[in-house]
C-alpha cells in the first residue's frame, strides 16, 4: 500500500514530466489565483499553442458540519479538501471559450468523531451496541486516489492583449466510491476489549461501514466551480 500511495502521489508531477517535450522554449506562462468548490488555489498556465495550454495547480479547503447523520448515527465531521490537478486546454480558434480535460490528484478526506446517541446505544449493522462499551467512533472517508476532471470554462490567462484577465471553470471530478473506516475509543475495563469480544464488534463495524459507503455514494461526482484572476509574465 506504501508504494501505491507514493506512486498516486506524483502522478501529476509525472504527467508534467511527460507533457514538457511538448513546451515551447519561448512559451507564454501565467499565474492564476482562484477560488470555489474546491477551495482557494493557485495555477501555473504554459501556452503550448494559439489552441493549446496546459495548466497545473493546486487546491484546498476545509468545511466542518456538526451534527452531520450518516447511517443513523451522529457525527462531528470534517471534510478537508485537498487536490493537485494537471489539465489540458483546448481553445477552440484561440479565444476565451476552453474545454478542459486531465487527472487530478485527490487526497480529498472527511473525518468525523460520534455523538453519543441519548439512547445510549448505537445502531452497528443493525444490532444495538452500549455505547458505554463501544465510546466513541473515530470515522475517515476517502476517495480514488488519482481521478479524471472534465469541464469547460472561459479565460485564456496566456492569450494575446491583456496581461490581467478574469476565468472560470465548470466541470466535474469523478472521484469514485467513498472508502469508510470506522475505528472505535473502546475505554479501558471494557469486555469489549477481549479478542473475541473486539473481532464480532468488527463484523458490525464491518456492516456500519458498508452503511456508510451506501450513504456517501451519491458524491461519486464531485462539481467543479471556480473563478480566477491571471496575470501573464
Amino acid at each position: 500500500m506504501g508504494k501505491l500511495k507514493i506512486g498516486t502521489k506524483y502522478a501529476i508531477l509525472w504527467l508534467a514530466v511527460l507533457a514538457a517535450p511538448a513546451i515551447p522554449a519561448a512559451a507564454e506562462v501565467a499565474v492564476t489565483a482562484k477560488a470555489g468548490t474546491l477551495g482557494g488555489g493557485a495555477e501555473l498556465t504554459v501556452g503550448l499553442s494559439p489552441q493549446w495550454n496546459v495548466r497545473l495547480g493546486g487546491n484546498a479547503f476545509d468545511y466542518t458540519d456538526n451534527r452531520r447523520e450518516v447511517s443513523g448515527i451522529f457525527y462531528d465531521a470534517t471534510a478537508h479538501l485537498r487536490t493537485a490537478e494537471a489539465l489540458l486546454d483546448f481553445h477552440p480558434g484561440g479565444g476565451g471559450f476552453r474545454l478542459s480535460a486531465g487527472a487530478i490528484y485527490n487526497d480529498t478526506r472527511i473525518d468525523g468523531n460520534s455523538l453519543v446517541p441519548a439512547s445510549g446505544f448505537y445502531d452497528l449493522g443493525g444490532v444495538q451496541v452500549p455505547a458505554s462499551l463501544v465510546g466513541t467512533l473515530d470515522g475517515q472517508i476517502k476517495f480514488d486516489p488519482v481521478v479524471p476532471y472534465a469541464g469547460l470554462g472561459w479565460g485564456n490567462a496566456v492569450g494575446p492583449g491583456r496581461r490581467v484577465r478574469f476565468a472560470a471553470d465548470l466541470g466535474a471530478i469523478f472521484q469514485g466510491k467513498g472508502k469508510a473506516t470506522l475505528t472505535p475509543r473502546i475505554p479501558a475495563g471494557s469486555p469489549l476489549n477481549a479478542p473475541v469480544a473486539r473481532q464480532a464488534l468488527q463484523v458490525l463495524l464491518d456492516r456500519e461501514q458498508a452503511e456508510i459507503e451506501k450513504d456517501v455514494a451519491d458524491y461519486t461526482v464531485y462539481p467543479v466551480v471556480s473563478i480566477g484572476v491571471s496575470y501573464r509574465f
